[in-house]
């Protein structure tokens, strides 16, 4: 997977405490990586239609004990804008990319995410389609 800076991320968003539904925002908590991680987990999803994408997270993010709640899309290029770099990770599923480089200080790494944060626009996961035809 070759990934070019107009190419769009989709990071998908577990915690309500991650996006606010009023201001249609994600907070930086979405783009915390995980405690001794320098990445975090998303998805290329440019080539997608919007229920395409959802079916990427239902199917190989969510789980019984983490539910979907909304995800945060934004251009390569503003990862690239923080000095931050995208590499493929092909998986769980050969879309799958880490977001890397992030610095372990806690400070920096907050820094980092509240700049993504405002960069990226907030999608809420529609209810799951029940056409037993797909």
């Amino acid at each position: 997977m070759d990934l070019s800076r107009g190419d769009i991320l989709s990071r998908f968003i577990f915690s309500k405490r991650h996006f606010s539904i009023e201001n249609s925002t994600v907070k930086y908590g979405a783009f915390i990586p995980p405690p001794n991680s320098a990445d975090l987990s998303v998805f290329s999803v440019s080539s997608l239609t919007n229920s395409e994408i959802w079916e990427i997270g239902r199917k190989y993010v969510q789980t019984n004990e983490r539910k979907l709640k909304a995800r945060a899309d934004l251009p390569v290029e503003k990862v690239y804008a923080v000095n931050l770099k995208v590499v493929p990770d092909t998986q769980p599923h050969e879309l799958h990319a880490n977001i890397t480089s992030f610095p372990l200080d806690k400070r920096e790494r907050t820094d980092l995410a509240r700049k993504l944060a405002v960069v990226s626009r907030l999608e809420i996961i529609p209810p799951e389609d029940t056409d037993s035809d797909r």
